[in-house]
Order: C-alpha cells, then structure tokens, then sequence
C-alpha cells in the first residue's frame, strides 16, 4: 500500500504542476467581462489610452514648441487661437500642458519601473529564501516606512537635485516598499502549493522556481499594485515640482505650472485651473483603471 501511494506520488505532483502551468483561457475571458461591467473601470480605461496618446503624439497635437515665448499675446484669456490662454511671456498654456503632461507620464511610468526592479527583488528574495535574507530585508523595509515618503524624496531631491531622471530615480527609490511587501506576501502564500512541491521534486532551481512558477501566479496583485503605484508616482513628482524641487525649466511640469500662476491665481485664473484638471485627470484615470483591475483580477471571482 506504502509503495503504491510512493508510486503515485509523482504523478499527482506531475498533475499538479501541469494543471498551474496550463493556460486559464476562461479565467481571463471572465476577467474582462468582469472588467468591462464596470463604469468607472471602462472610464479609468479610456481616459489612460487619451492620456498616453496625447503624451506620445505631443509634437504633432501641440500647436506651438512648449518654449516658444510670443511677448505681445502675453496673458492672454481662452479664446480660439488660445483655448486654454498664454502665460505671463507669451507661452501657449495649451502646448505646455500637453508637454507637462508627457513629463508627467514619463516619470510615473519610469518611477513605478524603477521601483519593481527594486522592490520585485527584494520581494522574491525574503519570499523565497526566508530565514536570514528575509530579516535583513524586512528590516529595511521597516526603516523605508519610517521616513514618510514625501519628505524622504524632498530630502533626496534637495541632496541630487532636480531634473526628470533624478526625479524618476528618487520617486523609485522610495516607492519599492509595497511592491516588496507584496511579492513577499504572495510567495510566502505560494511556496506550500502543490504544483512548487512538483517543481522542487523535479529538481529546479530555487530561483527557476521564483521566476517561473511562483511570479507569475503573483503577477495579479502586484499588476494591480503597479497601475495604482502610477498615480502617486505623478502626484508626487507635481507635488516636488510645485514646492520648486522638481523639474527643471524648460521642461514644462504641471506641478510647476501650477506653482507659477499662484501669485495671479484671482486675476488669471485659468493659468492654475487647466493643469490642475490635467493633474487630477490622470490621477482619476489610472486610480479607476487600477480599482478595476482589482476587482476584475480577484481570484474569488474565478
């Protein structure tokens, strides 16, 4: 009896693992009709595609070069040849916008990348190995939480100085921390499956393991962490830029545009009302995006 259920054992192992690594066709059909069921999931949707096509065709959408001045149409309110008005030396707050908005774009997208390389990592490394590897990193996960995140970035930020890449590195610096603590949840949830018992007794690699197997059964919530890690990622970069510690001119930031009408806001209200409706329309868009996600990959739905 002993030796038919040793027997056995790896073909049921064998079975196991066959049956996590075939593909889940109506898991993902049922996912996205789940997903296209929600409003506000199919806004957030649409609202994103806008907004990265807009960032990625700005040269041809914008009407002029983001640091072209035209001095005798300086504060000019909306009209037709300037919808959304000019500045104080003549910029069309149109372009700029556009520009700002690819910034923006750019260092979310860049800042969350930055910090999957970081805290991924790290995530599979505590998840995986456990013991020794799993203290150290949880220790430095404990001292990231305790600086808050705004003021660690102002300080990094006031030390490299600004620009888009230092921005894009100091964002990711101090953004991996839940990405990290997620890989390591979903590992830590992962490891005792059956189908990474059949892996492990068909002799791989621990880390053959942590790639192949056990990430991409995690890849739902951290897809789901990664698209809300993108709005704060340009809220944060509006916020240094704002405070004057982000980006450089002339590269146009929203933040920044926001913090320059300031001193005209009641005379020239439209300088800080249309980058702020870009600011919280790319914030609304990816926050509803990753809502829906959430709910649309919940593996309680399946």
């Amino acid at each position: 009896m002993s030796d038919a259920s040793t027997a056995a054992s790896p073909i049921r192992l064998a079975g196991a693992l066959t049956a996590a690594e075939t593909p889940r066709v109506g898991n993902t059909r049922r996912a996205l009709r789940r997903f296209f069921r929600q409003r506000l999931a199919v806004v957030g949707l649409v609202i994103t595609t806008f907004l990265i096509a807009v960032a990625l065709f700005a040269p041809l959408i914008a009407p002029t070069p983001y640091d072209k001045t035209i001095l005798m149409d300086a504060n000019t309110f909306p009209n037709r040849q300037y919808p959304f008005g000019t500045d104080a030396i003549g910029h069309d707050e149109l372009s700029r916008i556009i520009y700002g908005l690819r910034t923006s774009l750019i260092v979310g997208f860049s800042a969350v990348a930055f910090a999957c390389l970081i805290g991924i990592p790290l995530g599979l490394l505590a998840g995986l190995r456990g013991g020794l590897a799993d203290f150290v990193v949880l220790r430095i996960v404990e001292v990231m939480t305790a600086f808050p995140g705004i003021l660690f970035a102002m300080f990094l930020v006031s030390v490299v100085g600004g620009g888009v890449r230092n921005i894009i590195l100091v964002i990711g610096a101090t953004s991996w921390v839940v990405l990290c603590r997620l890989t390591r949840a979903q590992l830590l949830t992962l490891r005792e499956r059956e189908f990474v018992q059949a892996v492990q007794a068909l002799g791989a690699s621990d880390w053959r393991i942590a790639v192949r197997h056990l990430l991409p059964n995690a890849l739902p919530p951290l897809i789901v962490a990664i698209t809300l890690a993108i709005p704060t990622a340009i809220f944060t970069e509006a916020g240094l830029s704002f405070l004057g510690l982000g980006i450089d001119e002339p590269t146009p930031s929203l933040g920044k545009m926001v913090a320059d009408s300031a001193p005209y806001i009641r005379l020239y209200w439209y300088l800080g009302l249309f980058p702020t409706v870009a600011i919280a329309l790319a914030m609304l868009g990816f926050t509803f995006l990753g809502d829906g996600l959430r709910d649309a990959l919940d593996p309680r739905q399946n």
